[in-house]
């Protein structure tokens, strides 16, 4: 407490939390991370997260996966593209897109909650030599 005539000040602390849970968004850097809110703690239930990554033209998306649970892979823009892939606990794999979109979508249902995924992005020139990996279904 601090007083002086008249008034009588209170300092209060107030703690700000630097979590939340929304995920996706479009991503246009050249790298970056994707991961499920609050990873590498669990992610709430029914999370439903889509990221869009736009690298520039005459470029294309590779995206390397750490440890996940449920993902979908779309080469470009998640309704109008084909499915690249379904990751299901796939450490280590890596998805190359035919253009210079990717969309990833994250789903997660009302029962369970699991550690979610973490994933690096990154943009490579459309001459790159790349291969794609098998996946599950």
């Amino acid at each position: 407490f601090l007083s002086f005539p008249l008034y009588t000040y209170i300092f209060l602390p107030i703690f700000f939390s630097t979590e939340c849970n929304s995920c996706g968004g479009l991503f246009s850097s050249p790298s970056g991370t994707l991961q499920t809110p609050f990873y590498p703690r669990s992610y709430p239930n029914n999370a439903n997260c889509v990221w869009e990554i736009e690298a520039k033209n005459n470029f294309l998306v590779t995206l390397s996966f750490g440890d996940n649970d449920y993902i979908e892979i779309y080469d470009g823009p998640l309704n109008t593209s084909p499915l690249l892939g379904r990751v299901c606990s796939s450490y280590g794999l890596t998805y190359t897109s035919s253009s210079n979109f990717m969309a990833v979508r994250f789903h997660s249902d009302s029962r369970y909650s699991g550690r979610g995924f973490h994933a690096q992005y990154q943009s490579i020139p459309t001459d790159h030599n790349t291969s794609k990996f098998p996946f599950c279904l």
